[in-house]
């Protein structure tokens, strides 16, 4: 066990070693296009005749861009009759990397992607022999199963690399003359350049990929360092080591400005440009910064003797200088004994330039210059261009031998000061050139400028730009600062020069758009206007004027594919359109059945738009950053709030258990079906208000769509319920008690004739009352409604009681008068029925007035409850 432990050490140990070994060598770098304008002249050539007929190749390289351009070569030789005999080359726009063998008869792309300013690792290896090709790209790994072509698809006899032709590195080859295309070069840097004539297997491939050497294998048949290429044109060729070319890591730099500014305008430009103000971490670094820069004295210092700025500052709780990119204190530091200290007037520190490396504390809100730390390669957008033009609109910067910043194009174009101008000129197209119109000597283009542009295929000579660092998730300032998108249109100040509360117009209105026209058809179909009525309450129900009130929120829903909206967000509330008459939306026209027009009081109008769908790709043609959504599937959404107040026939017949039918009919002015139509949205009407009233009930509410004269209708229909309850305990049920109580007095003795006619005239009285005072609370109308129906009988009744009880005392009047005084003996009430034949004729006709009225109040009441449970039962 002990010795199988000490062997794995060894054989870890040796695999270190070769590792470092390795990445300690030194290996060729040729960068290409180092001149000021793209060139074809810019390649490696090895000439004519140098490569042998192949069977097995395999193609090792490191690559690293710096322009874009449409085909990038990687390797192409070419033959007699075949200028793709041999051939690897990278095509951006489909993210493809073609390799194509044998004059054409082989051709196969692999999809990549591409990283700028980064090493990427690329190994191709093609065995015609077993028909098997391997393809790396960095962590992409391909095999593809080479199929042999028909006899007729070729002349040649067999599938091989056919040698003495030409290998040219960072141009295409259209010919063995060249033929060569500006627009098809390579502009970046190649590095350990290899080509073998053996087809590697996948992990010999993995092994060179990864800067490690495989043992046993023969050298490459053509390399950067044999002496077989010749480096032609504005090309340049130096040495690096292995590990550099494999680390992933990004190398900083450092960018100077020596524009005097203050602490926070220093700290903010660099946070512009995705870098920090610089803070050297050791005497060496401190050093070399000092003596670089120190000949900018003149223009950086005034009486405080100061540099540039050192990006740390002070803490006054702890009194300890922290590091501003994270809050930690400095490990190290260099100042001068007197100026150390975190005070509230000293709470920055800068270098001075009186004693030499040496920093001090001072006041922030002097000036000097500044000095920006950079630990990756930033990209700059370009926003304003329109779509045709030929300028880049991504651009980046890296460090420089002078320390300056200079833009470049990923494509041709540069971006540069001269002679305090800064000018965009092209490395392609001479004749392509823009210059900014500077506010002050040392501004920079970052942020919004004007800019005359000359040679570009854009209508617009003098142009608004934008150049940001800002990331996809940032809105960019005017000045070029960066904040969170969120904060755009939110209420809140958040630039400093305000511009993020600026042109915050929810709906984008195109050139030519007319508020007039509907918005057109879409496939064919009128277009659909989603209609909700939302009643919140009946203000008003008169049925003395036929009048009813109701307050409501009339919604719309419709889609306007010529509009455009911006930063919309899921709060419907928070898209609400500041000047919402400049887009088209719909007029309605409103008549009751009465077929009058409806008047309206309109209390709020307001148009929102409704985020329904992600957002339209970035349009870079303008400055804005807004988040961008497209009319066709985002809706628009009208909401008024208004009293309407309506007309209605009343039935009364039935009073006060009738049910009363309105309506209102709602119909779009100026627009046929075939522009548009009402559709209901979900319930169509909704009532979310107090459905009972002083008298009535609101018992339903319907919607109902039909076209009528080409035009889409929508009659909203209401159905009331009188609210009978009341009337059955103060009027019905009264008045009936009145009638009881007239017809119990047909029991008074009917000698007492004065109380039963003062009883019966008092009962007569009270209903009539009754009667008059219903009559003014309820509209008046020509016919008998059901309420009249039952005093009238009542009253008649009562009426009919009154003179029966006249008749009998006549009668018995009459019977007292024939027949004198006459004494009659007591008969016990056992006796009462042998003495009925006795009784008067008088008496015999009040029993049968009581009979007959009893019968006749029970058949009215047997008449009038059905009638009245019909009434209120109906559906």
């Amino acid at each position: 066990m002990a010795l199988e432990l000490r062997v794995l050490v060894v054989v870890v140990v040796v695999v270190v070693l070769q590792v470092c070994v390795a990445g300690g060598q030194r290996v060729g770098v040729v960068r290409f296009q180092t001149g000021d304008v793209a060139t074809t002249e810019s390649m490696l050539d090895t000439g004519v005749g140098h490569l042998p007929t192949l069977r097995q190749v395999t193609l090792l390289v490191h690559l690293r861009l710096r322009r874009v351009t449409s085909h990038i070569p990687l390797l192409n030789y070419a033959v007699e009759g075949a200028n793709e005999e041999l051939f690897v080359e990278l095509v951006p726009k489909k993210k493809d990397m073609h390799v194509q063998c044998c004059g054409g008869l082989i051709s196969k792309a692999f999809k990549f992607k591409l990283r700028m300013f980064r090493w990427q690792h690329i190994c191709v290896s093609i065995n015609l022999d077993t028909r098997i090709m391997h393809v790396i790209y960095d962590k992409l790994e391909y095999t593809v199963k080479l199929e042999m072509p028909g006899p007729e698809m070729s002349s040649r006899t067999r599938m091989e690399v056919v040698g003495g032709g030409r290998l040219v590195v960072g141009q295409k080859l259209y010919s063995m003359d060249g033929d060569f295309i500006v627009l098809e070069t390579l502009d970046g840097e190649v590095g350990d350049w290899r080509l073998y004539d053996t087809a590697l297997d996948l992990d010999q491939m993995k092994t060179l990929l990864s800067c490690r050497e495989v043992t046993d294998l023969r050298p490459p048949l053509i390399d950067l360092s044999s002496g077989h290429f010749k480096v032609l044109g504005p090309t340049t060729r130096r040495n690096i080591t292995l590990a550099e070319i494999c680390s992933d890591r990004v190398t900083g730099f450092y960018l100077f400005f020596p524009q005097k500014m203050i602490f926070k305008h220093a700290y903010t430009w660099c946070i512009k440009l995705k870098g920090n103000l610089i803070l050297p971490e050791d005497s060496e670094t401190n050093a070399y910064f000092f003596d670089r820069f120190v000949r900018f004295k003149d223009q950086c210092d005034d009486i405080w003797t100061h540099l540039f700025w050192i990006g740390s500052g002070g803490n006054l709780t702890t009194r300890v200088w922290e590091r501003l990119t994270d809050g930690e204190p400095i490990q190290w530091y260099q100042f001068l004994r007197e100026y150390r200290t975190v005070t509230p007037e000293f709470q920055c520190i800068a270098v001075v330039t009186h004693d030499r490396y040496k920093w001090a504390a001072c006041p922030c809100d002097i000036e000097t210059c500044v000095l920006c730390n950079f630990t990756t390669h930033p990209e700059m957008r370009l926003r304003g261009l329109c779509k045709d033009s030929a300028f880049d609109r991504l651009f980046s910067f890296r460090d420089s031998e002078t320390y300056e910043l200079v833009f470049d194009g990923l494509a041709h174009v540069m971006m540069e000061e001269q002679n305090n101008t800064w000018i965009m000129r092209s490395r392609l197209y001479p004749y392509l050139k823009a210059e900014m119109i500077s506010q002050w000597v040392g501004q920079y283009p970052v942020g919004v400028h004007t800019w005359i542009i000359e040679g570009d295929r854009c209508r617009q000579k003098e142009v608004e730009l934008l150049l940001t660092s800002c990331h996809d998730d940032e809105y960019t300032c005017n000045d070029g600062s960066c904040i969170r998108k969120d904060r755009r249109c939110d209420l809140s100040v958040d630039c400093a020069d305000q511009s993020d509360e600026m042109d915050c117009s929810v709906v984008v209105v195109p050139d030519g758009y007319s508020a007039q026209l509907p918005p057109p058809t879409y496939k064919g179909t009128s277009l659909p206007i989603l209609f909700t009525l939302n009643i919140t309450s009946v203000r008003t129900f008169d049925l003395v004027s036929f009048t009813i009130g109701i307050d409501v929120y009339i919604k719309m829903q419709w889609r306007d594919r010529r509009l455009k909206y911006n930063n919309l967000l899921s709060n419907m509330r928070a898209n609400k359109l500041r000047r919402w008459r400049e887009v088209w939306t719909p007029i309605l026209e409103m008549e009751d059945g009465t077929k009058s027009a409806v008047e309206i009081k309109t209390h709020s109008q307001a148009a929102y738009a409704v985020r329904a769908t992600g957002p339209l790709p970035d349009d870079d043609t303008t400055i804005r950053e807004d988040i961008t959504y497209s009319g066709l599937d985002n809706p628009l959404v009208f909401q008024e709030e208004a009293t309407l107040i309506f007309k209605c026939y009343f039935e009364l017949m039935m009073y006060p258990f009738d049910r009363q039918k309105c309506f209102i009919v709602f119909k779009m002015k100026d627009v046929t079906e075939e522009l548009g139509m009402l559709v209901k949205e979900g319930q169509g009407v909704n009532f979310v208000g107090s459905r009972r009233l002083l008298e009535y009930t609101l018992y339903s509410e319907a919607y109902k769509n039909y076209t009528k004269n080409e035009i889409s209708h929508v009659e909203i229909e209401f159905q009331f319920r009188n609210q009978y309850s009341y009337y059955i305990s103060n009027t019905f049920l009264p008045s009936l008690i009145q009638v009881i109580i007239s017809l119990v007095t047909l029991r008074f003795d009917l000698a007492d004739f004065q109380d039963r006619i003062m009883v019966s005239l008092t009962s007569l009285l009270v209903l009539a009352t009754f009667f008059t005072q219903t009559s003014q609370s309820i509209p008046k109308t020509s016919y008998l409604k059901l309420i009249d129906v039952w005093f009238v009988g009542l009253i008649f009744g009562d009426f009919c009681m009154i003179l029966s009880l006249v008749y009998v005392e006549t009668l018995r009047l009459k019977e007292t008068q024939g027949r004198g005084i006459k004494v009659t003996p007591f008969i016990a009430i056992s006796d009462k029925k042998s003495a009925s034949y006795m009784e008067s004729r008088a008496a015999r006709i009040n029993r049968l007035f009581i009979k007959l009225f009893s019968v006749s109040i029970l058949l009215m009441l047997m008449c009038f409850v059905p009638t009245c449970m019909y009434a209120i039962l109906e559906p």
